[in-house]
């Protein structure tokens, strides 16, 4: 009958189509020894090493290293791993030969929580990492810094202490209270704020951003089938990913008041600064400095001739 040769037809292509298939998933997920690697476990086609992880990772990877050496990798996925069990080993790797090894591939969790790798734990090495360094050292990191933000750390030690003494006889959670202690240090030295007082005029309980904070590093820390398989990152087969978006999306609210606050607070003294210094522009003109008239001339281009005709000092 015709429709036997059409089925057939049908049936070799569906055949052909699905070697084609496994033929590309290999290669994608091949692990071709293009460069020398240590010795190491084999693992099965496609998964790697996955199937044989046990819960105890750290002893695993011990008895991993007195099998093979104090240098030994495996493949999770289409992920190698490398594990160094060896001092002199790890010294190469994180001081003298750091910026070769700065990179590692980043988390699906891990980009979610800092908006695509844009902190210094996520960020790729080069140019925009060293600036975030530069910076974050600067600005948070500096001893003028820290000698400046001394009274916010000795103010939030003592607050703490009274509030510990107003709770005697009663339990205490010492684990939310150096907790709140250390954001309020924190976020002192960032925003200028008090913590505890923003997060109650924003009616955010501290309790409920220190849950938060937990959450973020126990939602990172799980295993992600997506990590192992980037084709896969699309399905969110674990819910990984909407997690984190949720999580993002409640520390945005609690953020964004705050930044906000302190963006309006420089605003306004930058509106007050301008005002003052048009105050004693109208006052004497003669005698503002060359930035100032720059500034006003800047502001009030469209009357220099006015200005010309009344001031002696524009040339």
């Amino acid at each position: 009958m015709a429709s036997e040769p059409l089925n057939e037809f049908f049936l070799g292509a569906l055949t052909l189509s699905i070697a084609v298939l496994t033929i590309l998933l290999y290669k994608l997920t091949s692990h071709k020894k293009e460069f020398r690697l240590p010795p190491g476990p084999r693992g099965l086609p496609i998964v790697g090493f996955l199937p044989f992880l046990r819960p105890n990772l750290h002893h695993q990877l011990t008895e991993l290293s007195q099998q093979y050496g104090p240098i030994y990798k495996f493949w999770l996925g289409s992920r190698l791993c490398v594990v160094l069990n060896s001092p002199s080993l790890a010294k190469q790797v994180v001081c003298d030969q750091d910026s070769v090894f700065a990179n590692r591939y980043p988390t699906i969790a891990g980009l979610m929580a800092t908006y695509g790798g844009l902190d210094i734990g996520f960020s790729p090495y080069g140019s925009y990492w060293r600036d975030m360094r530069k910076l974050f050292v600067r600005e948070m990191l500096s001893s003028r810094n820290l000698e400046a933000c001394y009274s916010l750390r000795r103010h939030e030690v003592r607050k703490t202490i009274r509030n510990v003494h107003t709770k005697v006889g009663n339990p205490v959670d010492i684990a939310e209270l150096a907790f709140l202690t250390e954001m309020n240090v924190v976020t002192s030295m960032i925003f200028g704020s008090d913590f505890v007082g923003e997060m109650e005029k924003h009616r955010k309980d501290g309790t409920e951003f220190r849950d938060l904070v937990v959450s973020f590093g126990a939602v990172m820390g799980k295993p992600n089938i997506s990590d192992f398989f980037p084709m896969l990152a699309r399905f969110d087969f674990q819910g990984i990913r909407k997690e984190m978006e949720a999580m993002l999306k409640l520390l945005d609210s609690i953020l964004d008041p705050l930044i906000n606050q302190r963006v309006k607070m420089l605003s306004d003294k930058r509106e007050a600064e301008i005002q003052k210094n048009e105050e004693r522009f109208y006052a004497d003109p003669g005698r503002a400095n060359g930035a100032e008239r720059q500034w006003y001339i800047t502001g009030l281009g469209e009357n220099k001739g006015h200005l010309v005709g009344h001031y002696d000092w524009w040339d």
